[in-house]
This record gives C-alpha cells, structure tokens and sequence, in this order.
C-alpha cells in the first residue's frame, strides 16, 4: 500500500496498491499516520513521494469508494482523503513529489501540494481529469494550482482536463524538471540534499512562511471543498462518471 524507506535524512515514501496506484481509504489512513509521524521525527529533514510502477505514479480515486454510496458515505471518505493531502501542503518537512508515471486526479493534486515535482520523460503525464468524468475540483487544491501556473493555465487545464508531457509541465511551471525513468529518483533525491545541513528550525519556519497563507484559505474552505465534492460524486453524472472509470469506457452524461 505505501512502502516507507529512511535514507538518512529523507524519509522515502512509495505508493504501491495497484496497477493504476489508484488511491483508497486504507491509503489515505496509512499516508496521513505516517506523514504525521514524519513531522514528528527530527531526523527526518525532507520527504520523497514516488511510486511502486512502471506506468503510474497515482491514477487517482479508487472509484470503488464512491460508486454506489450516499452522500454522507462519499463525504467520510473525502473528509480522510482531503486531510491526507493536507498534511502533504502542510507538512513542516519539505515534499519532494517524483512522479515516475501518469499522475491523475487526487494523484496530481498530492504532486502539486508537495514543495518540488520531477516528472518522468515521454511516458508520465500530469492532470486534472475531473471535468471529463462530471465532478468538480477543490478550491483549495485550485488556489495552489493558480499559485503555481497562473489563473489562465489553471482556468484550461481544470476545463479540458488534459494531461502535460513533462516537457510542457515544465513550460508552464508546473513541475520543477524532467527526468528518465533512471534519474528520478536520483534526481528527486538530489532536491532533497538541500536540506540535509540546515537546521531544523530554519527548514521549518520557511515552510510555515511559505504555505500560511494557503493554510488560513484551506480551514475555511475545507468543509465548503468536501460538501460541494460530494454532491458532485453522489449526483447521477459523478456515478457515472466513476463508473466509466471502473468499465474503462467514456461518460455517457444526462
């Protein structure tokens, strides 16, 4: 589900659950329990968040959570969700997301929350898919990606849901660099020295001065992100648009 690596002072973290890294319950419960543990750990300087597949970094929701449940059911869920990303925005240890493969949905939402992005050549693809399977994107998760690309690149992106090659992510400044399947753990790696001769104190307090102005927006928006989601899920066009996930089909909307 999530194999936790120490290589001195990065704590390494690999998601494995499936052959799409498709993301459940029982992830986001573990990711969130070790990230907080991770903040607590004054060893641990930096964080590397890859994947355990040739192909995917994260494809995302498992649809299997929603299809089928009601809204307070679907809203649970995304209460456990949404507060796992969180503590990746939030995290006083800085986040170094390499994305060894496509990386979709709640996938690229965990990318663009970490502090720095590498995504794999030719085969890694990042977006936001969620308008093409009928639901709606989280306000917090949109304000970070205007901070990073600007509202008219976030404004196409979230509207077509198309996924950049690595060499148009860095373009528009989505992703730090590009890298080969063989460099980007080396690479991410790389990013994460900066940190291994600081102090603690100063490694913290830049990622507080950094990120507190997103973290008072997120508790306001944080029940408004997690009621208006779930009505978009639990409506007929989100079950859909799960279920075609599911039956590797298009949505068919009403």
């Amino acid at each position: 589900m999530l194999d936790v690596e120490k290589n001195g002072h990065i704590l390494e973290l690999y998601i494995k659950t499936n052959e799409t890294n498709s993301l459940g319950r029982e992830f986001f419960r573990k990711f969130r329990e070790v990230l907080e543990q991770a903040e607590n750990d004054r060893s641990v300087k930096s964080i590397l968040l890859s994947g355990r597949n040739d192909k995917f970094f994260s494809n995302g929701f498992d649809p299997d959570i929603f299809v089928g449940k009601n809204l307070e059911e679907i809203k649970e869920v995304l209460r456990e969700a949404l507060g796992a990303c969180g503590r990746v925005l939030f995290s006083p240890k800085p986040v170094v997301c390499a994305m060894n493969g496509h990386s979709m949905g709640v996938g690229a939402v965990i990318a663009i929350f970490s502090d720095y992005r590498i995504l794999v050549e030719k085969k890694g693809r990042l977006g936001f898919p969620e308008s093409l399977i009928g639901i709606n994107f989280p306000s917090t998760a949109g304000t970070v990606l205007k901070d990073l690309v600007g509202m008219k690149t976030a404004r196409d992106l979230l509207y077509s849901g198309r996924g950049l090659k690595a060499d148009e992510a860095v373009q528009v400044g989505l992703v730090e660099e590009s890298a080969t399947p063989e460099e980007v753990i080396t690479k991410a790696r790389k990013w994460c020295s900066q940190f291994q001769d600081m102090a603690m104190e100063s490694v913290v307090g830049v990622k507080i001065a950094l990120r507190d102005s997103q973290r008072l927006l997120a508790d306001t928006l944080e029940k408004r992100d997690v009621d208006l989601l779930a009505q978009a899920i639990a409506s007929s066009n989100g079950q859909e648009g799960m279920k075609s996930i599911q039956e590797r089909r298009r949505p068919v909307f009403t």
